[in-house]
């Protein structure tokens, strides 16, 4: 049964080609985004969703979310070095700031869950909001059918051997919300470090003269080169392969576990599976040259 999307996320470019994903196969089911501090500052993510969005000629509504994690001794991450200084290849354009909400975004994502009923939650950065969103509004987690999350990878790394980005940038929420929601969807470093594009490809499936094609054919480029120097195999899709796994999910491999999230200082930001809870539904493998047919037919 298809529902309401809450989307958090941290624009960045493989959330920018997650965007198109969701513009392309669900665009009225979208009903909110969340930007978030992550790949880069809160102020550049909130102007990245908005230039996304006008980019893609998309009507959803842009709260700003949290601008770092909660705990004030977590280290502070970013990944410019990969997306760019703005997060968007030189692509992001600067809004004025009442193009996006900002107030108690915490009690906005709560009355968006409660006008929903119950609502899909898709995370493609750090976890702060929803580890926050629980604390105060305990209830949501009725209103929340999914938790659909890009994180982690199991004996896998992309910050340090053992952990990934979105993880690192704050484990504890991590831990809270994989510990806590009684449905969550997870796609590691593991599956989806597979699903990357050639040169060769970023050249055929952005071939288009529209404002869409010509956007990501600059910021995959520079996306490819990026991810090569740091030893993947192409412009990997990361939060794209996420949100298809939400949508699509008859083309992974999902195995039911539970998911422990490592704090501590050896192993700091680790996922561990485990045989407690089985609350998750890990993506071990998937059709991968099908997911990414699904993302080149998302580039307008």
């Amino acid at each position: 049964m298809d529902c309401p999307i809450i989307l958090d996320t941290d624009p960045g470019i493989d959330d920018a080609v997650a965007l198109m994903v969701l513009r392309r196969f669900c665009p009225e089911r979208v009903k909110l985004l969340l930007a978030s501090y992550g790949n880069v500052s809160l102020e550049r993510t909130v102007n990245n969703a908005l230039t996304m969005l006008e980019l893609l000629d998309w009507q959803v509504p842009v709260v700003r979310g949290a601008d770092g994690p909660p705990r004030p001794d977590s280290p502070r991450e970013d990944a410019a070095h990969v997306h760019g200084a703005d997060g968007l290849a030189g692509l992001g354009k600067s809004f004025p700031r009442d193009c996006a909400w900002e107030g108690d975004f915490l009690q906005r994502v709560y009355d968006a869950l409660r006008e929903a009923g119950q609502a899909d939650y898709i995370i493609l950065g750090p976890m702060t909001n929803l580890a926050l969103l629980l604390k105060r509004f305990p209830q949501a987690k009725e209103r929340i059918r999914r938790v659909i999350a890009m994180g982690g990878g199991i004996g896998l790394g992309n910050v340090t051997p053992e952990a990934e980005f979105n993880i690192h940038c704050d484990p504890f929420s991590a831990a809270e919300v994989l510990c806590e929601m009684p449905e969550v969807v997870l796609a590691p470093l593991n599956v989806t470090n597979r699903a990357a594009f050639s040169l060769e490809e970023i050249g055929r499936i952005t071939a288009g003269a529209s404002p869409a094609a010509r956007a990501m054919e600059r910021i995959l480029t520079m996306n490819y080169h990026a991810c090569v120097q740091y030893g993947e195999t192409g412009s990997t899709m990361h939060d794209s392969t996420a949100v298809l796994c939400g949508l699509f999910p008859e083309l992974f491999r999902l195995e039911r576990c539970g998911i422990a999230v490592d704090c501590g200082e050896a192993h700091y930001g680790r996922t561990v599976r485990t045989e407690e809870r089985q609350n998750v539904s890990l993506a071990v493998d998937g059709d991968i040259p099908a997911v990414l047919r699904r993302i080149a037919e998302s580039i307008p």
